[in-house]
């Protein structure tokens, strides 16, 4: 569902860009432990920086209710990096490009916990 192809940014040269933005309808089964009570809002830009892609969150708003909670979310500008080949040395919050694509599913799923939990 948060799958996006990046093909053409590799294919691309180094700090080209592109941005999307969507409003999806999740499902109560995609996620677990969260519920949405809203669509999800996302607006993105995903910049190609030659070993890897930086992906920024510029607005993701939605209403979930997590647990018993009812969250009302609204971030901007967090990044994310998904590299080609992660090495031992990356950080845990870096990503993979798999068959050029990056999935987003897990980094909004930890920024809207984030917020829930505060």
């Amino acid at each position: 569902m948060f799958e996006i192809p990046v093909w053409d940014l590799l294919a691309s040269y180094s700090w080209d860009s592109k941005e999307l933005e969507f409003s999806w309808e999740v499902y109560a089964w995609y996620y677990e432990d969260l519920i949405f009570l809203k669509n999800l809002e996302l607006r993105i830009k995903i910049i190609w920086l030659d070993d890897r892609v930086t992906v920024i969150i510029e607005k993701l708003t939605t209403q979930v209710k997590y647990w018993d909670k009812i969250c009302f979310i609204n971030i901007e500008n967090i990044d994310r990096e998904f590299k080609i080949n992660k090495e031992d040395t990356d950080p845990d919050d870096i990503g993979l490009i798999k068959d050029y694509t990056i999935d987003l599913k897990d980094v909004i799923r930890e920024e809207i916990l984030i917020k829930c939990i505060d």
